[in-house]
């Protein structure tokens, strides 16, 4: 049923001249998953609100269609989730099985890799998605919920409305027509073509200069098949069988390529290079990245032969942001319109579900006049810092990674800190809502958001100096990630809860002294990695003495200790540590800790004798 003040008429069968001059409340440039998702999440929460959707491609799209994306993590899913596509998602795409790590580089046997992932399903659970397959049937799903969706045609240009009150005006063309709607709000979902960022000079650089190149294969590539059967314990694992279902990532030195199921018995492989080692040339072609897999994983290479490629494409320096993503003018950025950071982590769905209920946060205040103009453009710089922060965070991760990519250690200490900030904090903001605050409501969560941020980019310098200070060979054993019992787990379970804003914010605080304390015990464990030969070059690689961070006097006074006595010694939260990253090698002396980390070591404890 047509919704008040618009014609129905927008199928991919109809004239575009019975839709000139046309008014919608909002106008969404693009129809991929982005574009999607907002229109069923604003047809959903704001069902009297007339949405155009324009997409220059046609349906049917190819299941397994030619698009980056496909694996989602944590807050991804619960956003999907929320827009009651659980039962769908389960029924027509796979559960993932986490995300799993072989650093370490090809020229060793899977089996005699280090494996870093879960053994046991996600408590909250993520999704491989056929993306062909989602967006046809999205497609579908917002037909139905009443969005009106134009088909193969392109959004020519955006005549802003003048005095920021008047309609805008959207230039549609398609088949030799055009015509122009009115649009009270806009809404750019066109993914790198960024039909705003662009004309509106708001991109912004990351400093992470990658480059990615990918391609579908018929068929299901199981990381399984990789060991033979004489690798009995590594077959014999109680998550051996599911192996398949996770996002793997077989990583060295400056690269990692993703291995990635699909429901249509296909699998996505992908290649990301750093320009630090790897430059664009090596992804720039299908045949330039087989060359590479052969050369850097001969057993993933040998696998795809023996299937047949689909499609093949590559990006030069993904990595963007934006300055502002949502302005009280009326227009708005979402997907990589406006932000890309890097996929290792799988945030890109993240991102998409992050700026889509920003977005709405904006249209619900100025359709239902709830703020005045100021404060309308009061919200829109409130939730471009949010967004544009976490970006940023999130871009970090990935800036100072390259060698960490080889080093199976550093990497495992590195997934370790940044899955606790990325549940603790990230998420929480989602989950809780937390976005909906306002003004001096944000200040505290904004606040404990850059000491997360100040003190994950301190640490990736530390995981950095690590790997190129003390390399070392993989070893052929399971890492396990999250373990039970953990403060991991503790965090991973609190997406499950609904917490008031003052609860999450309190949790977050609570999350936040956790992982100042894990920042201490990551520093002793990569000092003592590195030896005493090296001790000061990383505590100044990594600046370690001006992280703010304190390190109990005791915790360095149980160095070298074992057995018992350490178990008694060491508080809980480093018993945690140490039992996901392993014993350490015990390489540097207490006097060697003490001689570099004088200036932050607390006080010793006295014990009363009262």
């Amino acid at each position: 049923m047509a919704k008040s003040g618009t014609t129905s008429a927008a199928g991919a069968g109809m004239g575009l001249s019975e839709l000139e001059a046309s008014r919608f409340d909002v106008v969404i440039c693009g129809g991929g998953l982005a574009g999607l998702t907002l229109a069923r999440q604003l047809a959903r929460s704001m069902p009297e609100r007339s949405v155009l959707v324009v997409e220059r491609t046609s349906r049917p799209l190819d299941e397994a269609a030619h698009k980056v994306g496909e694996s989602s993590v944590e807050l991804g899913s619960q956003y999907f989730e929320r827009l009651g596509l659980r039962e769908y998602l389960r029924e027509n795409h796979l559960i993932k099985f986490g995300l799993r790590f072989f650093p370490g580089g090809g020229q060793l046997p899977i089996e005699a890799r280090t494996e870093i992932g879960p053994a046991q399903e996600p408590i909250v659970p993520s999704y491989q998605i056929d993306r062909g397959r989602f967006e046809n049937d999205l497609r579908a799903m917002i037909e139905d919920d009443g969005v009106h969706l134009l088909e193969g045609a392109k959004v020519g240009g955006v005549e802003f409305g003048e005095g920021g009150e008047d309609d805008h005006r959207v230039e549609i063309a398609r088949e030799g027509e055009r015509i122009r709607v009115r649009a009270r709000w806009v809404v750019d979902a066109t993914g790198r073509a960024s039909l705003l960022r662009k004309r509106l000079k708001s991109s912004r650089g990351t400093r992470h200069p990658a480059n990615a190149g990918w391609f579908r294969l018929d068929g299901r590539v199981d990381i399984g098949d990789f060991a033979p059967e004489s690798a009995r314990d590594w077959h014999a694992a109680d998550w051996a069988p599911h192996r398949w279902r996770s996002t793997n990532h077989l990583m060295g030195p400056g690269y990692w390529a993703w291995i990635i199921p699909l429901a249509s018995d296909r699998t996505s492989i992908g290649v990301v290079a750093h320009d630090s080692h790897h430059g664009f040339d090596r992804v720039r072609s299908l045949e330039r990245v087989l060359d590479f897999l052969r050369e850097q994983e001969p057993q993933l290479a040998r696998e795809i032969s023996r299937h047949e490629i689909l499609d093949f494409g590559c990006l030069r320096n993904y990595s963007h942001n934006s300055a502002r993503c949502w302005s009280a003018d009326r227009w708005a950025m979402v997907g990589e319109a406006g932000a890309f950071a890097d996929p290792l982590y799988s945030p890109g769905s993240d991102f998409i579900g992050l700026a889509n209920v920003f977005t709405e946060e904006m249209m619900r205040a100025d359709f239902e006049h709830a703020v005045s103009k100021d404060a309308l453009v009061e919200r829109a710089r409130e939730l471009s810092a949010i967004y544009r922060s976490l970006v940023t965070s999130c871009v970090e991760l990935y800036r100072d990674a390259a060698e960490v990519y080889g080093h199976a250690d550093a990497l495992l200490a590195k997934v370790y800190w940044d899955s606790f900030v990325y549940w603790a904090y990230t998420c929480q903001i989602f989950m809780q809502r937390l976005y909906q605050l306002k003004g001096g409501q944000l200040t505290p969560m904004m606040a404990l958001g850059r000491r997360y941020a100040e003190l994950t980019r301190k640490i990736q310098l530390l995981f950095d100096g690590w790997a190129r200070l003390a390399p070392r060979e993989p070893e052929g054993r399971a890492r396990l990630m999250p373990g039970f019992p953990s403060v991991l787990i503790d965090a991973h379970l609190d997406l499950e809860k609904k917490l008031s804003p003052a609860e999450a914010i309190e949790l977050m605080r609570l999350r936040l002294e956790e992982s100042e304390e894990i920042a201490g015990e990551l520093i002793l464990r990569a000092l003592d990695e590195v030896g005493e030969d090296q001790v000061e070059t990383l505590v100044e690689h990594a600046g370690v003495l001006d992280w703010g961070v304190r390190i109990a006097d005791e915790r360095v006074a149980a160095t070298g200790s074992v057995g018992l006595a350490r178990r008694r010694t060491l508080r809980p939260l480093a018993r945690d540590v140490e039992r996901t990253l392993g014993r350490p090698p015990h390489k540097v002396s207490e006097a060697a800790l003490r001689r570099v980390l004088g200036p932050i070591l607390s006080a010793p404890v006295v014990e009363s004798t009262q």
